[in-house]
C-alpha cells in the first residue's frame, strides 16, 4: 500500500513538472515564432522613396518604418499583448527583433515558483541579387 502510494506521488509530481515545462516550451515557441515573422514584415518594408529616387545601381534595399511594422505585427499576432515584441535596424538593411512573454506557471505557480519570462530573438536581411550576364 505504502509502495503504491509512493509511485502515484512520484507520477503525479512528474505529470505537474511536464505540464509546466510544457507551458514553458510552447511560450517560447510562440515568442519565437512571432518575431520571425516580424523580423520578415519588417524586412519587407522597402524604403520605396530611396529606391525610385537613387541614382545608379543599388548594392543594398533601404528599409524604412521597421519600428512601426514591428508593432502592427505584435497588434495582430497576439491581440492580447502577453508578447512583447521590439525591433531594431542592425545596418541599413538588416532588422532584428527581440521578443518576451511572461508565463505563469499553470500547477506550480502556487507553491509561489514563477512566473517565468521566456526570450526569442530573430533578424532578418534584403539581399539585392546581382543580375548575371551570360558571355
Amino acid at each position: 500500500m505504502m509502495l503504491t502510494l509512493g509511485y502515484v506521488m512520484i507520477a503525479a509530481m512528474l505529470a505537474i513538472v511536464v505540464t509546466d515545462v510544457s507551458a514553458v516550451y510552447l511560450a517560447r515557441r510562440s515568442v519565437a515564432s512571432a518575431a520571425d515573422g516580424a523580423a520578415l514584415a519588417a524586412a519587407q518594408r522597402i524604403d520605396e522613396n530611396a529606391v525610385y529616387t537613387t541614382t545608379g545601381q543599388l548594392d543594398r534595399l533601404p528599409l524604412s518604418d521597421v519600428l512601426t511594422t514591428v508593432a502592427d505585427y505584435q497588434d495582430r499576432a497576439d491581440p492580447s499583448g502577453a508578447t512583447v515584441l521590439t525591433g531594431s535596424l542592425l545596418d541599413e538593411d538588416t532588422v532584428e527583433v527581440q521578443g518576451s512573454r511572461v508565463v505563469d506557471l499553470p500547477l506550480v505557480g502556487f507553491l509561489g515558483i514563477g512566473p517565468v519570462t521566456v526570450h526569442a530573438a530573430a533578424d532578418a536581411q534584403t539581399i539585392v541579387r546581382q543580375q548575371q550576364v551570360e558571355p
